[in-house]
């Protein structure tokens, strides 16, 4: 199994490229299929990308994402039995939850203030919350099918 050093590394790459493929969204937001433009939170990253270079919003998003992480495998482990679908669940569950109340501190200590005055301000605090919760959701499911198809 991926130790925990390597896991929080492999978030963060995996968040930043995450991080690249929502600008290139949200960059290309009027071309988008209409189902795609109907997720509103997209078309709110723009003004936020508009405030930083590729590298810079892809490195922000990898350091929220492997902080997140430290927090989460230091509470719950990352499951290392992928045929336990109740542990990965529970973890999945935990992590949804860690990743949407992550934002809150993030927007007290006012560290990342373009991302309160563009994004958060337009999903609001629920919205936001839910959104960050998914996107924990979506890192955790890339770093499963990573490291699942690592084993194979």
């Amino acid at each position: 199994m991926v130790s925990n050093c390597k896991l929080i590394i492999l978030t963060f790459i995996v968040t930043g490229i995450w991080d690249i493929i929502l600008r290139l969204m949200a960059e290309n937001y009027r071309m988008l299929p209409k189902f795609i433009q109907d997720y509103k939170f997209i078309e709110y990253l723009i003004p936020y990308f508009k405030k930083h270079t590729l590298l810079g919003a892809a490195l922000i998003a990898g350091f929220i994402g492997a902080t997140t992480q430290f927090i989460i495998i230091n509470i719950y482990p990352f499951p290392t039995n992928f045929k336990d679908i109740s542990n990965i669940n529970k973890f999945l569950l935990f992590s949804f939850i860690v990743s949407g109340l992550f934002g809150f501190p993030m927007k007290a200590t006012k560290l990342f203030p373009h991302l309160a005055e563009t994004y958060y301000k337009n999903l609001g605090p629920i919205k936001g919350a839910i959104h960050d919760g998914v996107s924990g959701l979506i890192v955790q499911l890339t770093l499963f099918a990573i490291i699942f198809l690592k084993k194979i």
